[in-house]
């Protein structure tokens, strides 16, 4: 975790990508896998993450139209051809949870061979993911299907427990500033006070 030091203060998703990729220079991750949301899903941030010696598990979602439609297509087809879940181990993996009252089932396939996606190579990307993840709780139940690309060859247990470390990463960071330290709660928003606030939490 990042001292006070190293913290930037952004406003804005504009701000938020700019500051990332100064960040990126800043730290030694060379040989490191680098997670991010949907919103870190930039070119220009793929770009930097290689250029460090890095590689990268991104999220993709709509804000990336072409490339959301494309890995979309790509596994809908799959499915299509493939009722049945792989039995090739590097391609397939499913975990379940229970805990605190709530079931959690996620599934994982990922696939290699990128010829006909011309979106993702453009992204240098070598894996494409999609994460399935059904949970119920009482007698309520969601499911929704999340889509990632790698820029280096990644099996579907691997993509499982990155996305699932990086947001035990976040919901952790969050429940501490939200329940232990009332962040949520705090109505602070004159001049440098929120900022001021945030470097002694």
């Amino acid at each position: 975790m990042l001292g006070p030091q190293k913290q930037v203060s952004v406003s804005g998703s504009i701000k938020s990508i700019a500051s990332l990729i100064e960040l990126l220079d800043k730290l030694a991750i060379e040989g490191c896998t680098v997670t991010a949301d949907a919103m870190s899903c930039q070119k220009r941030i793929a770009s930097k993450i290689l250029k460090v010696k890095a590689d990268y598990l991104l999220a993709v979602k709509n804000n990336q139209r072409k490339l959301y439609g494309e890995l979309d297509r790509y596994f809908s087809t799959y499915w299509e051809s493939n009722p049945t879940d792989s039995p090739d181990q590097s391609q397939y993996s499913e975990q379940r949870d229970s805990k605190h009252g709530r079931k959690e089932h996620r599934r994982c396939w990922v696939l290699t061979d990128l010829s006909s996606c011309p979106q993702a190579t453009q992204w240098q990307a070598k894996t494409i993911a999609a994460v399935q993840l059904d949970c119920t709780k009482g007698n309520k139940g969601r499911s929704f299907i999340r889509y990632f690309i790698s820029s280096k060859v990644m099996t579907a247990e691997e993509v499982l427990l990155a996305t699932r470390l990086h947001w035990q990463v976040e919901n952790n960071l969050h429940w501490v500033l939200d329940v232990a330290f009332s962040e949520d709660q705090s109505r602070v928003r004159r001049g440098n006070a929120a900022e001021n606030l945030a470097i002694a939490r």
